[in-house]
């Protein structure tokens, strides 16, 4: 392989120890996930962490602005596809909490174009794990990565789980708020670290 066949292991490490997801620590509804999706192939993942590292590895980020810089930005514009099926459930959940009666896709809509995930709005999206994966069964790390902790998926959960949830939880101390959700999958994780 030639060496542009390789991720930048220096910037998938900063990454994996500081990236934790979308939104704003100030916002009232935090939903925490397993991990983003997409990262089909060597070439998306690049350009994500590569984009990441050049805005200057945020801990969390603007989804819109920073789904912009790696081209999938019409998630965010107007008249933008509710192709995101977790984005359309989230938004449920907050607008039911918010009060909101009949709940119809330009509601959500409205609200994945203007509010969801950004740095100065109500909600934080965090990851689990920092890595984008289509699935839990699909890891290709391995193959363009000299990072001992990224051989496996499972070396990769084992490297960074505990750090993670430790930090997650000393963010919902330090911030409080309003509710946080979790995948049922998470829940599990959480209650035996």
């Amino acid at each position: 392989m030639l060496s542009q066949d390789f991720f930048n292991d220096e910037f998938l490490e900063q990454r994996v120890d500081t990236f934790y997801g979308y939104g704003n620590y100030q916002g009232s509804y935090w939903f925490i996930g397993m991990e983003e999706g997409g990262g089909e192939d060597f070439q998306d993942i690049n350009n994500r962490i590569n984009i990441w590292s050049n805005r200057g590895n945020h801990e969390i980020e603007d989804i819109a602005e920073y789904h912009e810089s790696i081209g999938y930005g019409a998630s965010f514009k107007p008249g933008a596809k509710l192709d995101v099926p977790v984005w359309r459930t989230l938004i449920r959940i907050i607008l039911s909490a918010k009060g909101n009666d009949n709940i119809d896709l330009e509601d959500i809509r409205k609200y994945q174009i203007e509010k969801l995930g950004r740095k100065d709005k109500e909600t934080c999206l965090l990851e689990l794990f920092p890595l984008p994966s289509p699935s839990r069964k699909y890891w290709i790390y391995n193959e363009f990565s000299q990072l001992p902790f990224l051989s496996t998926r499972q070396t990769y959960e084992d490297y960074c789980v505990e750090t993670r949830i430790n930090h997650i939880r000393q963010r919902i101390q330090e911030h409080k708020p309003k509710a946080v959700v979790f995948t049922v999958e998470h829940l599990n994780i959480f209650g035996e670290k």
